[in-house]
């Protein structure tokens, strides 16, 4: 398989660029907190009832948060070895993101968290529920810019993207709200 297919090649950084820019402005994502690395996505849920491993059933209609990465702010801690300066900050986000959930209307809480990640083990550390995706050609377009955006912005070395199976494929991580306060929230 050429390496084109698993990872976009350096001069399409810049479209890259520009794609990643549109698609965060049309979101209207926001920081979770000044200097994090989570920016947070609100929508309705669409499609088929999730249930969670705590009983917690994400209908069609129900607001959902959708995490993202900043990846400008991985850029900056990748220098410093990114995974454990990474983690580090993405807990702090999630303290923040539980403060904000915990002050929102009842009617206006997000039911659950996701986001779509090549790094599920970080993910079940902070306590993501990991399920794969449905494969389509769709998912392996966004595994493909996903795989690029990392390669880009955590300074790996696009040939480390091994091409042989299995290839780096994105998993969906489930939080519930009630996981959220259970694991995150902080007293003071």
């Amino acid at each position: 398989m050429p390496s084109w297919a698993v990872v976009a090649p350096r001069f399409l950084d810049p479209v890259l660029a520009l794609a990643e820019r549109i698609d965060r402005r049309a979101r209207g994502l926001r920081a979770i907190r000044e200097g994090g690395v989570l920016h947070l996505e609100l929508r309705r849920h669409h499609g088929a009832a999730v249930t969670l491993a705590d009983g917690t059933v994400v209908r069609s209609g129900d607001r959902k948060g959708i995490l993202h990465f900043d990846n400008r702010r991985v850029r900056e801690l990748a220098s410093d070895g990114w995974q454990t300066a990474g983690f580090r900050e993405a807990r702090r986000d999630f303290t923040a993101l539980a403060r904000w959930h915990a002050a929102q209307p009842a009617d206006a809480r997000p039911v659950a968290y996701l986001g779509v990640t090549l790094l599920a083990p970080l993910a079940r550390r902070l306590g993501f529920e990991i399920r794969p995706r449905e494969r389509s050609a769709w998912t392996a377009v966004e595994d493909w810019y996903l795989r690029s955006l990392f390669a880009r912005w955590t300074r790996a070395d696009r040939a480390r993207v091994d091409p042989r199976p299995p290839r780096l494929t994105a998993r969906q991580a489930w939080m519930s709200a009630a996981e959220l306060i259970r694991r995150h929230a902080r007293s003071g």
